[in-house]
Order: C-alpha cells, then structure tokens, then sequence
C-alpha cells in the first residue's frame, strides 16, 4: 500500500453505444483523494431493459481513473457501482441518509421554537431545547422563529411544533421520500401518525448546506415532551420515529432510502428519457462460513402438506380429521421431548365437550398442552405460553363465503402455518432450553368457533393459571410473509412489547411493525380478557383468507424460519425476565365460551393492519367485489359508511355485522388528502 487510507470513489460519466446485436456500456471511474496505488476490484452492476437479473462484473482500477467497456445483451437502464458495499472505501455524503445523528453530532445548532403556539406548549418546548442541548452539539442557540428570516448554513438546525414558520422548508426538503405531511397527520410509506395523540421526528438535509441537518420535531402533548426529550438520543440512526401517547411508545422508525448516490447512474433509452428503475437482481452468494440452521424450512414445509392436505379436509368442527390433527400434534410435542400437561396422567389432551357446527351438535373438544418446566422453585408457576389453532372451517363452517360452500378449505396459512412454527420452536426448545420460568406451548382448538379453545385454557388450566402467566405468543397465518414486514398485533397490551420486538428485530434482521390495536379474532384475545399481556405474530392479510385457495404452495418456507426466529428472541426473553411486564388490561370475568358473532354481508376489503390512525385503512381487494367495483384500492382509508363514523377495523366490523346482502352503502374515505364518496351494494360473504 503505497499510501495507505481507504479511497473514495465516484462514477464521473457512463454512456451507451448499439454494438450489433447488443450495447456497449462506456463507464469512468475516479477515485478521491487519498488515491491509492494498489488494485481495486470493484464490482459493478448493470440492470437491463426486460432483464430481471442484472449483469454483473469486476473491474480492476489500479490507477486514479479507469475507463472500463461492459458489453450487455440488453440496453442498460442502471449501473451500480459495489451495489453490496463489498469495496473497503470511503462513502460518499449522499450515500448516507440524513438521520438524527447529524444533529447530535453537530458542532452548532439552531433550534427555532414556534412563536404562535399556546404557552402551556411553548414553555415544554422549551424544556425540550434544554434537553437537546445536552444531547451531544457542542454549541446550541435557541431562537423563536419569528426571529431568524431565513435558515443559517454554518449550522444544523431543529425547528419545533406543527405551526413553526420553517416547516415549509422541513416540506421543501423531504420532497423526495415517500412522506406527507398536511394538517392532521404524517403519513411515511403506509405508516400515520395522527396528530392529535402522536409525536413525529422526521430529518431531512439542510436546504443550503448538505453536510448538514435539518430536524423537525412537533407533537400537541405537552406532556410527551419530557419523554421524546429522554429518549431521542437513544434513535440517533433513524430518518424517522413516531410515537403515541403522552408516554410516549414508539410507532414507527426507520432510515430514509438513498435517492441520488454517485454510485449509481440511472441511462437514457432511445428517446432519451430516463427512469429510475429498481436494481436488477443480483447473483445469490454463498456466505464464507455458515453456522447449522436452528429451524428447518423443510419440516415446517412437511407439517403444513400434511395438516391442509385434501385427506384432514380443513380440519373442520367436530370432524375426523381435526382429530387426527391433534394427534399428529401430540405426537410431535412428544419427540421434542415437552412434558404432558393434558387432563389424564402422560396424556397432552385437554379435553371438554362443546357445541357447534351445522348441524349445532356436541363433541368432544381437546387442546393440546405440553411443558418446558421452568428450573427456578418460585417461578415454576409462572409461566409463558406459545399457542397456535390447530382447527380450521372444513368445508366452509362457520365462515363460508358464496359459493364456496362443500369444498375443502385446506387453512395452510389459516393455520397449519402457526402449527409448524409451533411444533418447530418445541422441538428446537425442548432440547435446549432450561427456562426460569416455565415455557407451555398450546395448540388450540376451536378458535374458528369463537375462540372456544384458548377461553377453556384461561377458564380452567389449575397447574399454570393466566394470573400467573406473564406474556402469551399466538402464532397465527404466519406463512406468507414475503418482503413484507412481521406484524406484531396487540402490542398495546403492555408497555414492554414494543421495546421487546424491536430487540428482537435487531438481533435477527427480520423487519418487525408493532401493531397497537387489539383485534375481536384471535386466541391472543382470550388472554387479553384475563388481563394477560398477549400479542399475534402474523405476515397480513390476503385474498385466500378462509377460501379452499389457501393451499401449501402459497406459503412461503424462508418467511416461516424468519416468524419462528423472532419468536424464539421473544420467548428466550420472556422465560428469563425478573419481573412481569406492565399490562395495559384490565381481566374481564364476564366473559362467556359462546361462538363469536359472524356477519353474512361483504365488502370486499383487505385491512392493513398496521394502520395507527383513525378510520380503517385497505391493504387492498378482493377481485371482483364490491370494494373493487366502486373504485376502492390500496391506501384509502374509510371514515365513514352512510352517517355512521369508522374508526378502525373493529367498527367497520361491527357496522357489517347490522348489513345485509344486497344493501347498498354510501363509503366515505380518504385519498391521500382527498375526501371522497362512493356507493357500493354488499354481497354474501
């Protein structure tokens, strides 16, 4: 090395030429000061017009510039530069998104206070600027806006409140990301904050300086000040957070993407526009050392055929095959060597006798229950319990949409999913895990019949009762999960949850959203009305929910291992915690074992679940429905059907639950900030 330093390195220019039957890509490259005399192989990308998989190669510069000619077989659309960050070099500013590092870690900065605030909320953004202060710059002034006539460019800067006279700057300059901000709310990717009861953090780079910050802070609870004041530093990598509640509990975070690096060069075509098309796909590389898989993709994969196979037919009410299901479960527990805890001495069967199915008759009802004990004398009571369902509708009770009625509905992610993911952390657990407290995994029955299932578990498990449990885990429709991020629902129901997961993402890597709302399904619901703190893994909604389309080549195997990854992180954590987590519930001793109130009358939506705000957002819709008919699609958000107000997903369930097929609908939503009405007519579910 003949000066030693890491370079860096810029693309200075890249054209493309016909070449016969295909492209010649002229590239040059150039290295900053230090420039370094040794070889660099640096890797290079090309993505090509109807190429899903982009071109790659290595080019060896050796001096400070390099002209390097890649021949494509298609036009080149986009050139990446080390596209995977393999080059040990020096990153150029505009490859790092603005973050609130940039703040705390500036020399001088300047906080604007809004000057047409109320007092009460001046005086704790006032507060707030002293705890900045004190959070890393080494110089800080702190002006009200009115002030300052324009933003300083020798220094980073915070603006404060929703009414600050720079907020338009704060607009001006995150005009490239995915964010909107009006007068209610921030909307980031499919994440709001409203602003009544949320705190939003959002930076961006300063207008006339980009090695610097520009930060914006605003909430209208005085009382979350403090609190954002404490916890900020904490985020110093994050582009973004929202919180809620005057605590206040984080609701989202993440980094804003990288818009205009100079390692990456978007190609004109013919008539010389340019798109900025998504990089290609690059070549799988195998890691130099991997350690063994924890969790085997393949035996999920085979629990999963075998309990949405045509032979268990849907695993319905009272049926043959939801038997044979609980056997096959049972069994499996035994392997991973997890102790009986059923009704009868070595057996794993809880077993009652309950009423449903169409014909309404009686059968015998058994959950399948096995143990980790914990090792501590005093805590072997407590308990953590894992749970999925293990029962589905069969052929189409009681929950059959029109015209599918009869047929096999094989539930392979509703929910021989959660079953494998169950099955798969007992046997991995079983082997290993001396716990403090003791691990009791649960696969229930009859949860499609209201829950029938976990509420006799909380109503009459003696050995380990929910007063002593201190979190429950229900892993439900957890199989296809994608690109898409795990959603943790019910995370409201203690204070902890949030703070755990996002441990739990960080060891693991898998994108986690804490999803606060509780929902009336679920068997983490049971556990909510005996006051335990209780959440559901899943990875969303989709158009196969209870139809016989909900088969095991949709599921997604490498999803499956990501699910029981964070649930292994979370049930590690919980078995070994000194004290109980802070519930947010209140036990409800009213509640009845009766089947849950279904609805006959459709729309046609699918929810997104990890909507914060007010009204109920779609995730998308069911071809050919009533949603899609009148226009509906992905994003809207319903505030109201006729003059009834919809504030979540409950309350347009509930408003269902009083229609009927064939009644017609007035929908009143939001489109970005838009208000607009349909009518729509609801069909059979």
């Amino acid at each position: 090395v003949a000066q030693p330093g890491a370079p860096e390195i810029k693309v200075s220019g890249a054209k493309t030429e016909v070449n016969g039957d295909g492209y010649i890509l002229t590239v040059l490259l150039e290295q900053v000061q230090p420039v370094v005399t040794y070889s660099l192989r640096i890797p290079i990308a090309v993505t090509m017009e109807g190429q899903d998989q982009a071109y790659q190669t290595v080019a060896v510069m050796e001096e400070k510039r390099l002209a390097l000619k890649v021949r494509a077989p298609a036009r080149p659309l986009r050139l990446d530069v080390d596209p995977e960050s393999d080059l040990f070099r020096r990153l150029n500013r505009k490859e790092i998104p603005p973050a609130l590092t940039g703040a705390f870690g500036a020399k001088k900065m300047l906080i604007l206070l809004p000057s047409s605030t109320g007092d009460c909320l001046l005086q704790a953004y006032h507060k707030l600027s002293q705890s900045l202060s004190h959070s890393g710059p080494d110089e800080v002034e702190v002006r009200l806006d009115r002030e300052v006539g324009e933003l300083p460019s020798d220094r980073a800067v915070t603006i404060l409140g929703w009414e600050n006279l720079f907020l338009r700057e704060m607009v001006s300059a995150l005009s490239g990301y995915d964010v909107t901000i009006n007068k209610r709310s921030v909307r980031i990717g499919r994440t709001e904050i409203r602003r009544e009861n949320g705190s939003i953090v959002l930076t961006a780079r300063h207008p006339k300086n980009e090695e610097l910050s520009l930060t914006w802070v605003a909430s209208d609870l005085p009382e979350a000040l403090p609190g954002l004041g404490r916890k900020l530093p904490h985020y110093h990598k994050y582009s973004y957070l929202g919180f809620e509640g005057r605590e206040p509990a984080n609701v989202a975070k993440g980094r804003w993407p990288v818009l205009d690096s100079p390692m990456t060069v978007f190609l004109p075509i013919e008539d010389g526009t340019i798109s900025k098309v998504q990089m290609g796909e690059l070549a799988h590389k195998e890691p130099l050392a991997a350690p063994p898989p924890v969790f085997s993709e393949k035996r999920m994969m085979d629990a999963i055929r075998f309990l949405s196979s045509d032979e268990l037919r849907g695993r319905g009410f009272g049926t043959e095959g939801l038997d044979r299901a609980g056997e096959f479960i049972a069994g499996k527990f035994q392997e991973a060597g997890l102790k009986p805890i059923g009704d009868l001495e070595g057996n794993y069967f809880q077993i009652w006798e309950g009423r449903g199915g169409d014909p309404e008759r009686s059968v015998i009802m058994r959950n399948v229950v096995g143990v980790i004990p914990g090792r501590r004398d005093d805590d072997e009571a407590q308990s953590v319990v894992v749970g999925a369902h293990y029962d589905h509708i069969g052929l189409g009770w009681p929950d059959v949409r029109e015209g599918q009625g009869g047929k096999i509905h094989h539930g392979a992610d509703d929910n021989a999913s959660g079953v494998a993911a169950l099955i798969e952390l007992a046997r991995v657990f079983g082997k290993s895990l001396k716990p403090d407290r003791s691990v009791v995994f649960v696969a229930f029955v009859g949860e499609e019949a209201g829950r029938k299932g976990s509420r006799y578990y909380v109503a009459n498990q003696r050995r380990y009762p929910p007063e002593q449990c201190i979190g429950m885990l229900n892993l439900d429709t957890v199989g296809r999960l994608g690109k898409k991020k795990l959603l943790v629902i019910g995370a409201g129901s203690a204070r902890e949850w949030i703070h755990i997961f996002a441990g739990a993402d960080y060891v693991t890597g898998v994108d986690v959203e804490a999803v606060a709302e509780e929902l009336d399904s679920g068997d983490q619901k049971s556990f909510h009305e005996a006051g335990v703190p209780a959440v559901q893994l899943s990875s969303g909604p989709h158009i196969d929910y209870h139809c016989p389309s909900d088969t095991a080549d949709r599921i997604d195997p490498e999803g499956l291992v990501k699910v029981a990854s964070v649930a292994k992180e979370v049930i590690e954590y919980l078995a070994r915690r000194e004290g109980p987590m802070t519930a947010t519930l209140k036990p409800d001793k009213t509640v009845e074992i009766t089947a849950k109130r279904g609805r006959r009358a459709s729309l046609g939506t699918i929810p997104d679940f990890s909507f914060g705000g007010d009204g109920y957002r779609l995730s998308g819709v069911v071809p050919g429905s009533p949603a899609e008919s009148c226009g509906l699609k992905e994003g809207d958000v319903i505030v109201r059907i006729g003059s009834d107000a919809v504030h979540n997903l409950r309350g347009l369930s509930e408003i269902l639950k009083s229609l009927h097929p064939g009644d017609r609908i007035s929908i009143t939503f939001m489109r970005e900030e838009s208000e607009m009405t349909v009518v729509a007519e609801l069909v059979e579910k």
